[in-house]
């Protein structure tokens, strides 16, 4: 098949900051109706090449071109004019704002020289219908939910109707449906001769929507294929620098008599009904579903983020009353939640002090840090995680988001926690640190801590867990043995269509 036009080109771009140098010579074509996935460990450099490529930054050598026309973009206001749109992983939406004003933040319509409210959000319901997502146009940004946000931001991207569409990890807060709804529409734009580039941890992501596929490592190119000739072993493989050959490490297939942690016919409010479970010591318990079903209010009640309003929490055989974040830290348990930057860290706080937030009780006296004891725990955390840095004294909000997820890991395993809730604990990160961060369960787990992981990612669901309950409408409508699972039974309890599997 002939390629199309090449639209917009960068050739030999490189870009360094203070002397580090953190892309060296890569080119890249965005070919008129053609899906590109640029595939890569954080820290690879595909981002800084897409804000080259969209005028967020200005390469330190190199040149781009646009219609095979050299051009100079000093911000990204000139890339949009250029009709390059980037729809960034850390959304850019003002909360205070409906979703429609945000669609349409640049474009106002306007009668008599002020805004027109009624045809703008008119405008935006129509973007979003083009799109093929059902959200109100009049909604406030703070009310909706982490998936409506990132289709919002889709949304803003495409209202500029622009003929190169970046999109840095568009799945990640999205559930297979709403992804599947974004597979097509990205189908039907190439279509219509807009590029598109993917950046994407999810191979799922890169197969469904890429004709070609570009692999970053250490800021240089390393690999391009037709997706067609490759496979996800082949792209992992190059982007990790080894062989790959499977991401999850054996499962406990004989679960341990003694139960760490049970529900009995818990609610809270509609939200979750009359759920019942056990976890026992050293497993991973695996809670999966549809997006939407209860899940998060169950892994928050776990936390006494969200009490339960009804039924028993027992933990090692006794009743206990978990009704905030402090009961269950008194109780050896930790939680991560799905939302890191806004409930797992201090984003303007050192690495440092975020590895030591919760355990510098212990690292002072008298209010006063022990800062030889608390520089060896700090390092002790870097080690065990191997979180990559400059420095523990840097904002730990500058760190990829792997490694402020190692962090998050980092700080809560200093408590010394018997039970681990991990809601969402591998999304939006690159496929090195999902590797590490499943092993660090598993290593947990030798040790006889019990793990609870609520995640949307059905082959994580069922790779990593050694059982697995479904939640349907707030309740739980099967389980079945890890060993056992696969994709179209865990989807026959999600939609509450197949028959209980008890191992």
């Amino acid at each position: 098949m002939e390629r199309g036009k090449v639209m917009v080109e960068g050739r030999n771009l490189s870009k360094e900051f203070n002397g580090n140098v953190v892309l060296k010579d890569v080119s890249i074509q965005c070919v008129q109706g053609e899906g590109l996935a640029l595939a890569g460990e954080n820290g690879a450099g595909k981002s800084t090449l897409m804000n080259i490529i969209s005028g967020g930054l200005s390469p330190s050598a190199g040149t781009i071109l646009a219609d095979g026309k050299e051009c100079h973009f000093s911000c990204s206001k000139d890339g949009r004019k250029a009709g390059i749109a980037f729809v960034h992983q850390e959304l850019s939406l003002m909360r205070e704002m409906t979703a429609g004003e945000n669609i349409m933040l640049g474009m106002e319509p306007r009668r008599g020289g002020w805004i027109d409210q009624k045809k703008l959000h008119e405008q935006a319901s129509a973007v979003l219908e083009e799109i093929g997502y059902d959200i109100d146009a009049y909604e406030l940004v703070r009310n909706l939910s982490p998936a409506q946000r990132q289709i919002v931001e889709i949304a803003k991207a495409w209202a500029a109707s622009p003929r190169v569409l970046i999109f840095d990890e568009p799945t990640s807060s999205l559930n297979k449906a709403e992804s599947d709804i974004l597979f097509r529409f990205i189908g039907a734009i190439k279509k219509k001769g807009v590029s598109v580039i993917v950046i994407s941890h999810r191979m799922d992501d890169i197969f469904a929507t890429c004709d070609r596929v570009m692999v970053l490592k250490d800021g240089m190119f390393v690999f391009e294929s037709p997706v067609k000739d490759t496979d996800s072993d082949e792209i992992i493989s190059k982007m990790v620098g080894r062989e790959f050959k499977n991401v999850y490490p054996p499962r406990n297939e004989v679960l341990s008599s003694d139960i760490k942690l049970e529900l009995k016919n818990v609610s809270i409010g509609d939200l979750v009904k009359s759920v019942s479970l056990q976890v026992p010591r050293g497993a991973v318990i695996g809670i999966g579903g549809l997006e939407g079903q209860g899940q998060r209010h169950l892994s928050r009640g776990l936390f006494g983020i969200e009490p339960f309003t009804s039924g028993e929490y027992v933990i090692n055989g006794q009743a206990k009353k978990i009704a905030s974040p402090g009961d269950a830290v008194r109780n050896k348990i930790a939680f991560v939640s799905d939302d890191r930057k806004a409930e797992g860290l201090f984003l303007d706080l050192s690495c440092g002090e975020n590895i030591l937030s919760l355990s510098y009780r212990r690292n002072s006296r008298w209010g006063f840090v022990k800062k030889k004891q608390a520089d060896r725990e700090i390092l002790e955390g870097i080690r065990q995680m191997n979180i990559k840095l400059d420095d523990q004294r840097q904002a730990v909000k500058s760190l990829s988001g792997g490694n402020q997820q190692k962090i998050v890991f980092s700080k809560w395993i200093k408590t010394n926690p018997q039970i681990l809730i991990l809601h969402e604990p591998t999304r939006g990160i690159d496929v090195q640190s999902k590797l590490e961060i499943y092993e660090l369960i598993r290593r947990l787990t030798g040790e006889g801590v019990s793990v609870l992981v609520f995640t949307s990612d059905m082959l994580e669901l069922i790779g990593i867990s050694d059982e697995i309950y479904v939640m349907y409408e707030g309740r739980i409508s099967g389980r079945v043995a890890g060993k056992d699972a696969t994709e179209e039974a865990i989807m026959q309890l999600s939609a509450n269509t197949g028959k209980e599997e008890r191992p």
